[in-house]
């Protein structure tokens, strides 16, 4: 949700700053009223914030990063801690030391991974093979310790276990989007390669089919989320934005074969000549990659919370999220040219603006009240490893 993607918890709501995702919305006992909507408030501040995110930097780095765990638990407490509804703040129990422990795992499986690929090129693909294996394992150990370890009201979150989905949802992906390289590798010049290629048209299901995996196993003490919406539908926000890029991608070829008939018909214009063949198909493409990462992604993000959190419930508890894409894309512009004026020292400002833009977009109904969702407090804690090694791996859990 990308200073951080979108939240993670019972309720929607907020997006973690650095990419950490949080729980925001759950169930408690004192609803206001049945017509009235119940809003998150967030009693942090940037300067706050900043006097947090700078010691913790310093620290990370004066101790070659084994700090780096203490501080994420930091940065999560003060966000979780700041954040109430209905009269109630959200706090966050993850013991560093097992994130650290976690961190160190990662470190000596790259490690060993990397001496090994130096032997043979058969210990460089069985080494993939096992870190792919335990790819889905690391993700959903990362999502219950994350969720477990965040608490609402003395009651903490959870994900239902669904070991052998994860590696359906996690692992099709990537095969999907590695096959093309195995392929040319193994069988250059096959049409085999044009057949993988085209399968990249299914990455938004698969996109979606992840997303509704994380919602319908959220928990909420002993209760399981409800979750009402096909994979199709969650991938829709896609739909738009490949019709603009395909349109855009039509329009610049369009323009490069205007540009070589031109050069053509003058030979004197060699330089247009040599614009029109930089403008080719390769240069179109690099340009629609951009403005899918700066303008698509996001959109999609946003598009894609919206409809995930918005068909999460718990058993008395409807959730509404309604982020604007345009809104949230202009924030993120602002975010990245202070940060990048100000060397990045804006950063922490920056995800503190994102949070509160997420929470005041991100709405809760409570009919009945909080007391139809009251829920077996005593649930044991996960181990941390999964989360450490997937931040040291750089996976983006949040959602």
């Amino acid at each position: 949700m990308n200073d951080w993607s979108a939240p993670a918890g019972a309720p929607e709501s907020v997006a973690a700053p650095d990419g950490d995702s949080v729980i925001a919305t759950t169930p408690g006992t004192d609803a206001p009223s049945a017509a009235q909507p119940l809003a998150f408030a967030f009693s942090g501040s940037g300067a706050e914030y900043f006097r947090i995110w700078i010691v913790n930097l310093l620290l990370t780095v004066v101790t070659l990063g084994v700090y780096s765990a203490w501080a994420k638990t930091r940065r999560l407490q003060y966000f979780y801690r700041n954040t109430r509804l209905a009269d109630a703040s959200f706090d966050f129990r993850g013991d560093p030391k097992a994130i650290l422990r976690g961190r160190i795992l990662a470190v000596l499986l790259l490690a060993g991974g990397y001496v090994a690929s130096g032997f043979s090129a058969t210990a460089a693909l069985l080494t993939v093979i096992l870190l792919l294996a335990g790819l889905p394992y690391i993700l959903c150990s990362a999502l219950r310790f994350r969720l477990a370890n965040t608490w609402y009201r003395g009651l903490p979150f959870g994900f239902g276990d669904a070991l052998g989905k994860a590696y359906f949802v996690y692992l099709l992906p990537v095969a999907v989007y590695m096959l093309p390289d195995v392929v040319d590798e193994i069988m250059p010049d096959s049409t085999l390669l044009n057949i993988a290629i085209l399968l990249y048209v299914s990455l938004p299901l698969l996109h979606g089919a992840t997303k509704g995996y994380q919602h319908r196993h959220l928990m909420y003490g002993d209760q399981r989320a409800g979750f009402a919406l096909s994979n199709a539908r969650l991938a829709k926000p896609y739909v738009p934005v490949i019709l603009v890029l395909a349109g855009i991608f039509v329009v610049l070829m369009i323009a490069a074969v205007a540009l070589i008939l031109v050069a053509r018909s003058h030979p004197e214009a060699g330089t247009w000549l040599r614009i029109a063949d930089d403008l080719g198909s390769f240069g179109a493409a690099v340009i629609v990659c951009g403005l899918f990462i700066l303008i698509g992604s996001p959109f999609i993000t946003v598009r894609m919370d919206n409809l995930a959190w918005s068909a999460t419930s718990f058993p008395g508890v409807r959730i509404a999220c309604e982020m604007q894409p345009r809104a949230y894309l202009r924030l993120q512009a602002e975010n990245f040219v202070l940060t990048l004026l100000t060397l990045g020292l804006f950063r922490p400002f920056a995800a503190v603006r994102t949070w509160r833009y997420r929470l005041a977009h991100v709405h809760v109904h409570a009919p009945h009240g909080f007391e139809l969702a009251t829920m077996m407090a005593a649930r044991p804690l996960e181990a941390a490893g999964g989360d450490g090694m997937a931040d040291f791996l750089s996976l983006d859990l949040s959602w």
